[in-house]
């Protein structure tokens, strides 16, 4: 059957769930690095990531996924674990109902990772951004999609190679109901977007010292293939549905396609090009639709569920917040409606000057007459108030708030933020040596 643009819609709508049938995903992306130098590990050698992957199946059961003679992923059950192009190590977990399942596959995949890591003098960090190494010092990891990518995204943004090779981010999935669910969560993430860069701000350190950003990650991000990154303008206008954004995935350039287990460049092609006229001898499958969505990087996403993507990484413990704070707000209607009121009437002009700031000044960025700190605080109480009426309907597990805990004492209680403690950290070491073994206590999983 050929590919039509109301099977593009379809897929989203192939998405919808039933309102008892909603679950959470997290992806935890992780920064290697050598305990005696903070600098990245590399992929290959017998202290590399492939040598920890062979570890992991030898010892834990993963079945391996390979590019040539290359391991560059594994699998088990419903759960994976892939590579970012610089080595950085990401945990696809399963979507779970409740947190505790959730936190459960997190805390035994660190376990898991630390056993072998911790002989090969490797430590994984919970922050945004290689503390020492910068992109050209890294390794690629030798994934033919990420060769493409190389070359197809080198002029594509000042930071492009350091996104890829440097970063490292939470991510949380979220289910929805419906068209209008879905874009009315959407639309939120986007919202809130600036916020949660503040709130989870982790990448103050780079090139061995203070880099003079909170969120170091978000502000190269915003410097990455502005045609497929920050934010989609339109969401904010009353007529976004599905069909939108099919329009905004069509008008962005395709990377690659994959036919016999080859990855094939497509260059100076849109998806809607490639929907009309085919790339060469290929026509368009519903396959290409799915890869070419995993190269939209906005802040928020659409694939058959809601992706929220602006967090920088972080310890096990606040990485759980994250995902009871999206939680909380996006699965109680209340919370949510109580949430969007907080920036509805923002300007688009407001949105991205607020994106813009919030690296730098994280939550000392001017938010109207004060600060983004207080709306952060409401978030976090609005999250505590849905997580009581979900544990009620099913929907979350009874004490979840808990997992908000570590984080709320830190924003909350204490105005500050996981960079403000690293930096606090930082501050306090007189040597490099010392530097290593402050950063290696304060960001280590």
């Amino acid at each position: 059957m050929p590919l039509t643009r109301d099977s593009l819609k379809d897929y989203f709508i192939q998405g919808i769930k039933k309102p008892d049938d909603l679950q959470v995903g997290v992806e935890w992306e992780k920064i290697g690095v050598y305990r005696d130098t903070l600098k990245a590990i590399r992929y290959s050698g017998p202290r590399g990531v492939e040598a920890i992957f062979k570890a992991l199946i030898r010892r834990n059961g993963w079945e391996p996924l390979t590019h040539g003679p290359h391991i560059i992923a594994l699998k088990k059950r419903g759960a994976s674990i892939t590579l970012e192009p610089g080595g950085q190590i990401e945990l696809s977990g399963q979507k779970s109902r409740t947190l505790d399942k959730n936190a459960s596959e997190l805390y035994g995949h660190l376990e898991e990772i630390k056993k072998i890591s911790d002989p090969m003098g490797i430590a994984w960090l919970g922050i945004g951004l290689q503390p020492v190494s910068v992109e050209k010092n890294i390794q690629w990891v030798p994934k033919k999609r990420y060769d493409i990518m190389k070359d197809a995204l080198k002029n594509k943004g000042s930071m492009t190679y350091s996104m890829m090779k440097e970063t490292a981010s939470i991510q949380v999935s979220l289910d929805f109901t419906s068209e209008s669910d879905a874009i009315e969560k959407l639309r939120l993430g986007f919202a809130l977007s600036p916020v949660l860069t503040a709130i989870f701000a982790n990448s103050p350190i780079s090139k061995g010292r203070l880099n003079g950003f909170y969120s170091k990650r978000a502000y190269i991000w915003r410097h990455t293939a502005p045609e497929r990154t920050g934010i989609i303008a339109d969401v904010f206008k009353p007529h976004f549905n599905f069909d939108r954004y099919v329009d905004f995935a069509l008008s962005v350039p395709m990377l690659f396609l994959v036919r016999d287990h080859q990855w094939i460049p497509v260059r100076n092609t849109r998806f809607l090009d490639f929907l009309k006229k085919g790339f060469g001898p290929w026509k368009p499958e519903p396959v290409d639709w799915r890869l070419h969505l995993t190269t939209l990087f906005t802040e928020v996403r659409l694939k058959q569920y809601v992706e929220i993507r602006s967090m920088d990484c972080q310890k096990n413990l606040f990485g759980m917040s994250a995902a009871a704070l999206l939680k909380g707000i996006f699965y109680d209607e209340l919370s949510r409606k109580k949430a969007w009121r907080l920036f509805e009437s923002l300007s688009l002009k407001e949105r991205l000057k607020l994106a813009n700031e919030v690296p730098a000044h994280g939550l000392r960025t001017r938010f109207r007459k004060k600060t983004i700190w207080e709306p952060a605080c409401e978030l976090f109480r609005l999250a505590e108030e849905g997580l009581d009426r979900l544990s009620m309907t099913g929907i979350a597990g009874p004490g979840e708030k808990r997992y908000l805990k570590p984080l709320k004492r830190v924003l909350v209680d204490q105005k500050t933020t996981p960079a403000e403690i690293l930096i606090e950290c930082f501050k306090r070491a007189d040597t490099a040596k010392e530097i290593q073994k402050r950063v290696i206590a304060c960001a280590a999983i």
